[in-house]
């Protein structure tokens, strides 16, 4: 829940209803959120150029 936390601005009482599949879903849309892509679709790290 710290992940929803830092990237919608959530608290845990926001989360509380949520079952355990909601949870791991809004925690991959966070996960997204806070590490986009690139145009080229990969993650900046180990990049080729």
């Amino acid at each position: 829940m710290a992940d929803l936390a830092i990237v919608f601005h959530w608290t845990p009482a926001d989360c509380a209803d949520f079952s355990i599949r909601e949870l791991m879903d809004w925690r991959e849309r966070a996960r997204k959120r806070s590490a986009p892509e690139d145009a080229h679709g990969a993650h900046g790290k180990g990049k080729k150029r």
